[in-house]
């Protein structure tokens, strides 16, 4: 068989092999067989979700493909997505240092990431007011996050006003080692900032907080970074697979509520 040009039309493409088998196949039952969420994998075969590089290897491997075939469907799939990040009207030319900056807060300040969680929301509003009051920020603060989340293609705003999340695909290649580090560095103070208030503003109901001490050697420090590594992968995976969502979460490990709700 032909390989399909992108992930979407080969998961149509089998999808409806199934059912010239049985006719009464359901997309349910499909959902079920590759463990994606039934309602999730609808919009997906409706080019109105992006399939992530995860999602790709996940189903991939359940469906059989080849690592070679699983890696050439990632790459399309983030490459296609990337090139939904390109506004309608004309571009203006940006200098690279410009891009470069805004890449730069957005890898080290967490509110970017906030804005993007944000509208996954089913309560979401493309008001930024509304953006501004439910992140605990001022107006401006919410319009440049707006802006420089444009400027480098991870939102898109259409003619009617509603925003798109294009963040699939995106990379911090664009700065150097040493941007990139400090960068890194100063959203994790960010984030443990907010982990110490966390402990005085939630209840223990609505937060997870905990920690264990052991002696062990620093030999095996590497592969406890992978085994950390695949396990946040995996929560993450289980707690995006949903359509109702009204909270966002940060993982540390400590696991708090960081929208306000009134």
């Amino acid at each position: 068989m032909k390989q399909k040009q992108d992930f979407v039309e080969f998961l149509r493409f089998t999808f409806d092999a199934k059912k010239k088998v049985n006719p009464r196949y359901s997309l349910r039952s499909f959902a079920l067989f590759i463990d994606v969420d039934n309602s999730r994998l609808s919009k997906i075969l409706r080019n109105e979700r992006p399939v992530h590089p995860e999602l790709v290897e996940r189903i991939g491997k359940k469906l059989r493909l080849s690592a070679e075939e699983i890696d050439r469907y990632k790459v399309v799939e983030a490459n296609k997505y990337r090139r939904k990040a390109l506004p309608v009207t004309p571009k203006k030319i940006v200098p690279y240092k410009q891009i470069s900056e805004d890449s730069f807060k957005i890898i080290s300040d967490i509110t970017h990431y906030q804005v993007l969680e944000l509208m996954k929301l089913k309560s979401f509003e493309p008001d930024l007011k509304w953006v501004a009051k439910t992140v605990g920020i001022s107006e401006k603060q919410a319009a440049e996050c707006r802006d420089r989340l444009m400027r480098v293609g991870l939102l898109e705003i259409d003619e009617k006003g509603r925003w798109f999340d294009t963040s699939e695909g995106f990379s911090t290649d664009i700065l150097s080692e040493t941007r990139a580090s400090e960068a890194h560095r100063k959203m994790q103070s960010e984030i443990l900032i907010r982990a110490h208030s966390a402990l005085e503003k939630f209840t223990l109901e609505e937060r997870d907080q905990s920690s264990m001490m052991m002696a062990t050697s620093a030999k095996k420090l590497l592969e406890a970074k992978k085994m950390i590594k695949q396990f946040r992968r995996k929560l993450g995976q289980f707690l995006d697979d949903c359509d109702e969502k009204d909270q966002i979460y940060q993982l540390s490990i400590s696991l708090y509520p960081l929208i306000n709700k009134t």
